[in-house]
């Protein structure tokens, strides 16, 4: 069985209406007029049934747009949504989170990155600023921790490995009042709980 598309059906639709307003009938004996009559009203209701059915063919396709939106939607957020971030407060230092995501690549498992940047508010220089994220469940316990340090105390948070690959010792550049570094947690997501609660805790460090 063939079905007529929507531009298809309002074309014959269309043409059968013109079709109807020119032929020509021969008068009966009722008289011309009320043939014509007859033809006119026809005519109408062939337009009406043309009209609402383009109306209910185009609420069919807004129907049908709108779900797959909200489909596309829920894929979206399935794949990429999280708890976001919360910082907890310190006297010490100001904390800004500009990214907050799930970064997937071809070639590695997806990672949830978090990052941003940590400012100084104290009248006095701090050493460094340890960054401790944690995954909670909906009661608050938590499920996994991660630590780092702002990037100018990155060394701080290599294992030993590292730092005889790299020939360095921890070290750390302070803080000045006022003065901001940034800050990068990359943590994949397959060594995740599941989790419902994520929480950021600055701990700025004076030496």
């Amino acid at each position: 069985m063939k079905f007529w598309s929507f531009d298809e059906f309002i074309c014959r639709a269309r043409v059968l209406t013109n079709i109807t307003l020119t032929f020509r009938i021969t008068p009966t004996k009722i008289g011309q007029r009320v043939t014509m009559k007859k033809l006119t009203t026809f005519a109408a209701i062939v337009g009406l049934g043309v009209g609402l059915a383009s109306m209910a063919l185009a609420g069919a396709q807004v129907q049908l747009q709108d779900s797959e939106t909200a489909r596309q939607a829920a894929l979206r957020k399935a794949y990429y949504d999280h708890p976001a971030t919360q910082v907890v407060p310190s006297k010490d230092v100001k904390v800004v989170i500009t990214k907050d995501s799930i970064m997937r690549s071809c070639c590695m498992p997806p990672n949830l990155v978090v990052a941003g940047d940590v400012t100084n508010i104290t009248p006095h220089p701090v050493s460094y600023v340890r960054m401790v994220i944690s995954f909670e469940d909906v009661k608050g316990k938590i499920l996994h921790a991660e630590t780092i340090y702002n990037m100018k105390a990155a060394s701080l948070g290599e294992d030993e490995d590292v730092r005889r690959l790299l020939n360095e010792t921890p070290h750390f550049d302070p803080l000045l009042p006022g003065s901001s570094d940034r800050f990068t947690f990359s943590i994949p997501t397959p060594m995740l709980p599941n989790f419902a609660k994520v929480e950021l805790y600055p701990d700025a460090i004076v030496q």
